[in-house]
């Protein structure tokens, strides 16, 4: 069991909230091992997601509408 004891001590927010960015910042450069691998596991459900067939109709029927849009700001413009 992890027992976990926060005080947080200071004149203001914004000193409170530096030094919790300290802290995190400097956790993140300690273990930057762990936060590869859990970039890794990551990345690579996103992939997964991005290849569902859902996933990819949503995003072929954003690209008709960016693409019909642009098409038409572009023959508008154009008269």
């Amino acid at each position: 069991m992890v027992k976990i004891n926060i005080t947080i001590e200071g004149e203001n927010v914004s000193e409170i909230i530096d030094e919790l960015l300290h802290v995190g910042i400097g956790l993140l450069k300690s273990n930057r091992k762990e936060i590869r691998e859990i970039l890794k596991i990551l990345s690579e459900e996103s992939l997964e997601i991005l290849n569902e067939k859902k996933t990819l109709e949503k995003g072929a029927e954003l690209y008709r509408k960016i693409n019909s849009e642009i098409n038409w700001t572009y023959k508008r413009d154009k008269e």
